[in-house]
């Protein structure tokens, strides 16, 4: 009680004192959202002060709910920061519907970065996740488990009405990246958000990290720096195909190949999916 009382008073003190993160990497899943959180923490005109790489506050209604006040408790204060830029990285910002509108009412104009992956490899990658989960001694991700085989799985989110699933997997949905960048020119221009190509950042990571260097107006990163990323590159988690998958997947070819043109239109640019 006493605990509560104290943050119901500090809370509210925090948009004075408290700085907002002066970026967000958005999405989407399975892209290597976590390796591109863990290059850029190490960049020297970052600041990080929160342990995990996201708040889940935009995209958690129950995490919303508490305040912005309890959102910037995350963030470093407004004399600590000094020049530095602080962020979050959540995979999901980018997903889900409400979440552009909610950013621009609580951060305004604020810088994002996305990257975007071969809408089918990521529905694989995404199902090989879950479905490992059943194995994992933790009950919170098992619960999350994914126990359908990826026919399964797709088959029920064609047809919704016989879904049997719990967790909001979204295979399909999430590759539909058109339909979450035209949300998100809803609120902000387009020169807000730099999007970037999973294949592109796996083949050049340098080329990559400047890219983002230049987007936030910081120095790029050094070349000692780049060596050292390209010789640790952060481990992916790797799963093998399933032969007996071969026929969905080729059938998700066809299946997101109108919503990539819409997506190579808007951006003025083709992927090689």
């Amino acid at each position: 009680m006493i605990k509560q009382s104290l943050k119901n008073i500090v809370y509210p003190l925090y948009p004075f004192i408290k700085s907002k993160p002066d970026f967000l990497v958005i999405g989407v899943q399975r892209a290597a959202t976590t390796s591109l959180y863990r290059y850029i923490i190490q960049h020297p005109q970052i600041l990080v002060t929160h342990n995990w790489r996201e708040t889940y506050y935009f995209d958690n209604p129950e995490n919303y709910s508490k305040g912005f006040g309890w959102y910037l408790s995350h963030f470093p204060s407004k004399l600590g920061k000094n020049k530095k830029l602080t962020f979050e990285c959540s995979p999901s910002y980018i997903y889900y519907p409400q979440i552009p509108k909610l950013i621009n009412q609580d951060l305004g104009t604020i810088k994002m970065i996305a990257i975007l992956r071969n809408p089918v490899d990521r529905a694989y990658s995404a199902w090989q996740m879950y479905h490992s989960y059943s194995s994992l001694p933790h009950k919170h991700l098992r619960e999350r488990a994914d126990q359908r085989t990826f026919t399964e799985a797709i088959d029920q989110e064609f047809k919704p009405e016989s879904s049997t699933a719990k967790y909001p997997y979204h295979y399909l949905d999430r590759g539909k990246y058109v339909q979450q960048l035209e949300n998100y020119y809803n609120y902000f221009d387009p020169d807000n958000l730099l999007i970037l190509n999973f294949e592109q950042f796996g083949n050049d990571l340098g080329a990559s990290l400047n890219q983002i260097c230049d987007f936030l107006t910081i120095e790029p990163f050094s070349q000692e720096k780049l060596q050292q990323f390209q010789e640790q590159k952060y481990a992916a988690a790797t799963y093998l195909k399933n032969p007996d998958d071969h026929q969905v997947l080729e059938q998700l070819k066809d299946y997101f190949v109108p919503y990539n043109e819409k997506l190579y239109r808007l951006l003025g640019h083709r992927y090689d999916w």
